[in-house]
């Protein structure tokens, strides 16, 4: 199959290009076979050890100090390794650094488990963005749409590609020699027998009491620590082979195909079949039924701007009715523009600017509309988690449909403008200390006498991040029986995750620890 590219565009001339072909090139898996330099192959050895400092520092259950560690000792080791390859840092790639260290200490200081479990997710991301800005081989120099496609890259073709690497470093050593194969060898086969030896001694054991005796003897010997240990390193095994693929990977530029955005731009050419009429009349149809919206619900909606309710109409039924719906709209509405841009044919981009144009006109408005909701919900009702976060989320959306809309009409780096937007919006959430914020605010509403009651029930969803204010109003209060409450607020279950879980150096933050100061005062 052959499309036409040809034509001009900005000023820049179009070949016809083969796409089949391109994109055959892209995903070709070519066989490039591995050489290891003594780096590598101490390098290989060093990440088993990170993959079991993976498992052994990190506990989901709470995110503390031992990401922050275990963040630090990857990043040293990858730069230690990138700079004994000849290979140094740019701008960029001290910028992400830096954001990384930033995502990093987060998991010391806050203690709000959701925020640090997607702040997990995030500082996964950046570091594996950062290895392919530090290592030269992402598509562009700058941000911009092919970061996805940088992402997918390094997030799963280049490591399972150079899978295998850490393995075949390791055995470098053994494979040099005579005696080194045969130490190999016995390895190997201790490997290969294990689950028939271990199967036997199982039968033997239920064979004979004596012998069972002396197995059990033999369990109770080695200590549970050094199970919990040797489980960490099965389960780091997959981890090491995983990062050491994409180090190496990236150092020695060793993947499949040739992904530059030539040919990325041409995989995308193939996504573009729509007729333009068939997506411009479905995007038309759309914007008139948002139209028809707003002109029955026109009072309705826009009521929460003048902080009037609707006759028969609770504040709560108010701002609840339709505010997730008009949320759900808006993701819908971004999914909308993104797929239109990626399937219609590009005959007619003025038209399909001027749609686009129209839905964030709409979808601005929509989100303006929930926004006021929320904002006349949580002045009668105070602040929740899920109020917090959903607030945020709109934010982020009304910052992305803004960008879309002036991009309609003005060529800038939009990409780029969104991404580090959304960073910036990310971190100002991880750092803001949400839950103690919420404890904040509502107390402080409820002593002003702008808030009717003061739900001391909610404070149990809380992080330890909200103790400090809560402790403050335990010690204003002269109520003794909210003082009580209070009280077992304070002492209550906050990490109720963690109720089977001891508690090491890893689950350490600095919220937590000052929770603690606290609960040994009262």
């Amino acid at each position: 199959m052959k499309v036409d590219l040809s034509g001009e565009k900005n000023g820049i001339l179009y070949e016809r290009l083969d796409t089949t072909q391109a994109c055959k090139n892209l995903y070709e898996v070519k066989s490039v076979p591995m050489s290891f330099m003594k780096i590598d192959i101490v390098i290989a050895y060093v990440m088993i050890l990170i993959g079991f400092l993976y498992w052994n520092l990190i506990f989901i259950g709470s995110f503390g100090l031992g990401v922050t560690i275990f963040t630090v000792v990857l990043c040293t080791l990858t730069i230690a390794y990138f700079k004994t390859s000849g290979i140094r840092q740019s701008k960029a790639s001290l910028g992400f650094l830096a954001l990384i260290a930033l995502s990093a200490l987060n998991f010391a200081l806050f203690d709000a488990i959701l925020i640090k479990a997607l702040n997990f997710l995030f500082l996964t991301l950046c570091f594996v963005y950062w290895v392919c800005i530090y290592a030269g081989t992402r598509m562009e120099n700058k941000i911009s749409l092919y970061a996805v496609s940088d992402l997918i890259y390094q997030l799963f073709v280049i490591p399972f590609y150079n899978f295998t690497g850490c393995f075949k470093g390791i055995i470098q050593i053994f494979t040099k020699g005579k005696k080194g194969k045969e130490v190999l060898g016995g390895i190997a086969g201790i490997l290969l027998f294990l689950p028939v030896l271990i199967l036997v001694i199982t039968l033997l054991a239920n064979a004979d009491a004596a012998f069972e005796s002396l197995i059990s003897k033999i369990q109770f010997s080695i200590s549970d620590k050094a199970l919990e240990y040797l489980w960490q390193i099965i389960l780091g095994t997959p981890v090491a082979f995983y990062l050491y693929g994409l180090l190496y990977g990236n150092i020695y530029k060793r993947r499949p195909g040739n992904a530059t955005t030539e040919t990325v731009n041409t995989y995308i050419e193939v996504f573009r079949f729509s007729p333009a009429l068939a997506v411009y009349s479905a995007l038309t149809v759309l914007n008139l039924v948002y139209l028809t919206f707003f002109l029955v619900q026109a009072s309705y909606l826009f009521s929460a701007f003048s902080d009037i309710l609707p006759q028969n109409m609770t504040y709560a039924e108010y701002a609840r009715r339709g505010f997730f719906e008009l949320c759900a709209v808006s993701g819908i509405n971004l999914a909308v523009i993104t797929t239109a841009h990626l399937i219609v044919k590009r005959d007619r981009v003025k038209i399909l600017q001027g749609e686009t144009a129209v839905i964030c006109v709409f979808t601005i408005a929509l989100i303006a509309t929930a926004m006021s909701k929320m904002g006349m919900y949580i002045s009668y009702y105070g602040l929740t988690r899920p109020r917090v976060y959903t607030s945020w989320f709109m934010i982020l959306l009304l910052f992305i449909f803004i960008i879309i809309l002036i991009r309609q009409f003005r060529s800038f780096q939009g990409t780029r403008i969104a991404v580090v937007g959304g960073i910036c919006l990310f971190m100002a959430l991880c750092y803001s200390n949400p839950d103690g914020m919420i404890a904040k605010y509502n107390i402080e509403r409820y002593q002003a006498g702008t808030l009717e009651t003061l739900d001391i029930d909610s404070f149990y969803d809380l992080s330890d991040g909200a103790v400090p204010y809560i402790y403050e109003l335990y010690q204003e209060t002269e109520d003794n029986e909210m003082k009580g409450e209070l009280k077992q607020a304070i002492m209550g279950l906050f990490d109720s995750n963690m109720s089977n879980h001891q508690s090491t150096f890893r689950d350490f933050n600095l919220q937590k620890y000052k929770a603690d100061l606290i609960r040994k005062k009262i």
